[in-house]
């Protein structure tokens, strides 16, 4: 099994029984043994509780108090020293309810021999320290996922909230449960016109990264959230859970990065020949170049807070709120359509309507632009 003493903990109070329980141990096959005898229940939960046992084997006939008291008494104090239970010919129901109690294995006694004793101790110690193993991961995994000073998370493919760590609930402003879990963990923390973008990317990808949207945090302030996910499958590849990250970008951008990106937009849009409208995710004008404003014969406080499929014929308004809705939704980033409009001067001009999302980094919906350009 291996070249390193086992350190075994006999509990038996029949000395003739430990002695020859001794022996078969000194005599095992490939196995080195370092044997220590408690011939009473309290010696042997007190030796238990050290700590000091590789393994231990207890026997469950000890007078009043059975091995199986002992057992129970040494889990209940957090003691996880792999228990085999020697116990009588018969006894079954003895054998379950060690099971149940947490030994690892059970032996008859009177039926043992060398090499199924070594077997059973070396599947106790190898399961104990396999397990071991796997419980210093999970804390390390866990003291990881809560201390860690990024937001994480895991909600079902239906957006179903299963886990966040500390860090996102302070990012989050401390939302109450319905909130967390019905509104922001329901959409993958990001805001509710996103969350079709997110999901057709995870679904194309399998993986999301740097996708910033806004949310309104428990506290009902508005936050920019950049949220990075993928899709965690199962070993069958299933679609298991979405897991991720979450980092607050509230009022990270620089003065400097937002003056120049609007100061390029501003220019743009004053040497293009075209119509220029840009919408919010909820298709309400919120600005329009001049060319606009001229060729639809509004002032730009007509139009702000108006629906971007308005500027069309009437005919043509349901067409145009339908491929916005398209691109809000996410099915797709740009759509041309023939349209419609009615010029200052009451005639109509057919003209080709372009829109366009406009998206932050990650794919998240900022705003529509809206070009018209003469067509037809």
């Amino acid at each position: 099994m291996t070249t390193a003493t086992l350190r075994v903990l006999l509990v038996e109070d029949q000395e003739e029984d430990a002695l020859m329980t001794r022996a078969l141990l000194q005599n095992l096959p490939d196995t080195r043994t370092d044997v220590e005898w408690a011939p009473t229940p309290a010696g042997g939960l007190g030796a238990l509780l050290e700590r000091r046992h590789d393994v231990c084997l207890l026997d469950y006939h000890m007078g009043e108090e059975t091995g199986l008291d002992v057992l129970k008494r040494a889990r209940s104090q957090a003691v996880r020293t792999p228990v085999i239970l020697l116990t009588g010919k018969g006894s079954r129901r003895v054998d379950l309810e060690a099971m149940r109690a947490g030994a690892v294995d059970y032996l008859q006694k009177g039926a043992i021999d060398p090499e199924a004793l070594e077997r059973a101790l070396r599947y106790a110690v190898e399961r104990h320290r396999a397990q071991e193993e796997l419980r210093s991961s999970e804390e390390r995994n866990r003291g990881m996922f809560d201390h860690l000073p990024l937001g994480l998370f895991r909600v079902t493919m239906d957006g179903e909230y299963l886990e966040a760590n500390p860090a996102l609930i302070r990012i989050l402003e401390n939302p109450d449960r319905t909130t967390l879990g019905d509104r922001l963990a329901r959409h993958c923390f990001v805001g509710e016109r996103d969350h079709p973008r997110l999901l057709r990317t995870l679904e194309e990808k399998g993986e999301v990264t740097g996708f910033e949207s806004m949310v309104q945090s428990g506290s009902g302030r508005t936050l920019r959230l950049r949220v990075s996910a993928r899709v965690h499958r199962g070993s069958l590849g299933s679609a298991e859970y979405i897991e991720g990250t979450v980092e607050d970008l509230t009022g990270s951008a620089s003065e400097h990065e937002m003056e120049e990106d609007a100061g390029c937009f501003r220019t743009l849009s004053a040497i293009t020949p075209s119509a220029l409208l840009r919408a919010d995710p909820d298709g309400q004008i919120r600005w329009a170049n001049q060319v606009a404003l001229d060729q639809l014969g509004e002032d730009l406080d007509g139009l702000v807070a108006s629906g971007l499929w308005t500027v069309v014929h009437p005919s043509d308004q349901d067409r145009v709120a339908r491929a916005f809705e398209e691109i809000a939704g996410g099915s797709r980033d740009r759509c041309v359509r023939e349209v419609r409009i009615i010029r200052e001067d009451g005639s109509d001009e057919v003209q080709k309507l372009t829109l366009a999302a406009v998206t932050g980094r990650g794919g998240s919906l900022q705003s529509v632009l809206a070009m018209l350009a003469p067509g037809g």
